[in-house]
Parts: structure tokens; sequence; C-alpha cells
């Protein structure tokens, strides 16, 4: 199996680059999220679909900004929690 590719505005100046890549388990996936805010690296972090399809996990790479648990992991990433 390849790996899928997508870039992506995630919110203001903040874009994504990810790799959706196969794993040993089937139908699992690793979602690797580069970030990007206002031209320079903001960080890596990586999430673990389990359960998807090659076509669902692409949905779900594809479209990460109309993900709200992902964006809220992705701010607590960059930003870290707050009340």
């Amino acid at each position: 199996m390849e790996t899928s590719h997508f870039i992506t505005l995630l919110e203001g100046k903040l874009k994504a680059a990810i790799e959706l890549r196969p794993t040993n388990d089937e139908n699992t996936w690793l979602l690797v999220v580069r970030l990007d805010y206002d031209g320079e690296p903001a960080g890596t972090t990586s999430f673990n679909l389990h359960g998807y399809t090659r076509e669902e996990a692409e949905q779900v790479a594809a479209n990460i900004p109309d993900n709200p648990y992902l964006m809220k992991e992705i701010d607590e990433y960059l930003w870290g929690e707050s009340d």
C-alpha cells in the first residue's frame, strides 16, 4: 500500500502537510500532520486511525478542518490546554 499526501489550510495562517501511512494492522492508518504557521515550521503530530478503510482514512486526512476532534487536538498540541 502506498502513502497518500495532502496539503490543507487549517485556519488563518496555519497550514498542514498531511501523510496517511498504512500500518501492518489491517484498517489502521498513521496520520502524520506537519504544521506550518505563516511560512515557518510549527511542529509535527500524528494520530492513529483504527477501523478505517483506505477511502475513509483518506476522507479524514483530506478534511481535517471539518473534524472537530482533530482540530482540537492540533490546537492543544500547538498552544497547550487552556480554560
